[in-house]
């Protein structure tokens, strides 16, 4: 990559236009399904409102290893256990469980706003230089959102299930190989 302030600039808008889209495109796939897949096992064991939650949760953790990186510590996502991976999902999941709908459907888009805001306090050096954690950070929401928005279009399209799309979780992406 040139890294030219603005090369590092386009780098910048193309990662953030590309959080974006992946974002709407979950919006857009969750508008297409119907009010009683919210409450129900819709994917899976999980409803619709379950993946919302489980989505903000994940998004929390990368603001939180944002903060963590910009006070000079290693983030704790950094040390998570990948073997717990699925007990700590059903963990998160069941603790939104009484949370209304549309209070999850703000917690996601709070959760957006917070990411963003943090995104906007790195320079484009820090968020893009070769290696950089918080570029990796980015991407794995990237990935998480374009996940489980092509399980839920399957779903909607009367799929078995949807192609990958890569890792299949945050921690897969966003933690650096040891």
């Amino acid at each position: 990559m040139d890294d030219t302030p603005r090369s590092l600039a386009d780098e910048r808008r193309r990662l953030l236009a590309e959080l974006d889209l992946e974002r709407n495109q979950l919006w857009r796939n969750i508008e297409w399904c119907r009010i009683r897949d919210i409450e129900r096992p819709f994917v899976g064991d999980w409803s619709l409102k379950d993946i919302i939650g489980h989505i903000a949760t994940w998004e929390a953790e990368v603001v939180t290893a944002f903060r963590s990186i910009a006070a000079g510590r290693r983030p704790e996502l950094y040390d998570f256990e990948a073997q717990r991976l699925d007990d700590w999902n059903i963990d998160h999941v069941e603790r939104k469980r009484d949370i209304p709908f549309w209070a999850m459907v703000e917690q996601l888009r709070g959760g957006r706003e917070r990411l963003l805001s943090e995104i906007a306090e790195v320079s484009d050096e820090e968020l893009l230089r070769e290696g950089s954690r918080r570029e990796r950070l980015v991407r794995s929401v990237i990935e998480h959102d374009r996940h489980h928005w092509h399980d839920i279009a399957a779903k909607v399209a009367g799929m078995q299930g949807a192609r990958s799309t890569g890792h299949d979780s945050v921690v897969d992406e966003a933690v650096p190989a040891t």
